[in-house]
């Protein structure tokens, strides 16, 4: 998964978690694509403080990721959709009823 990917599903999953401030910094730098600089504006604060809260708001969604894994949950599930799409388009009902049955023992084994 590339970077912008990875720093907008990481929001998704976790940035309610974050301070407003920091949230907002983060929002701002990477997924409205701002400047520091602009950011610092936006924040009223100075650059190396718009750089902390967005390092800081980083590093708390690296975290809870780490700790809760939605992210590598997310990429399973997603490439499982993918694999299912993929043999209901060839008419592989075989290869349908294989990929449930894994989900089904991958659920069963989470219980």
């Amino acid at each position: 998964m590339d970077v912008l990917a990875r720093r907008a599903l990481l929001y998704d999953f976790y940035g309610s978690a974050l301070r407003e401030r920091q949230r907002k910094a983060y929002q701002l730098h990477y997924l409205e694509d701002l400047s520091l600089a602009e950011c610092a504006e936006e924040l009223s604060c100075s650059r190396p403080a718009a750089l902390l809260l967005v390092r800081r708001a980083e590093k708390t969604l690296e975290q809870l990721d780490a700790a809760i894994d939605s992210i590598a949950q997310h990429e399973r599930e997603v490439s499982m959709w993918r694999e299912v799409s993929a043999a209901v388009g060839r008419r592989d009902l075989d290869a349908v009823q294989r990929i449930a049955v894994t989900r089904l023992k991958e659920l069963a084994a989470d219980v």
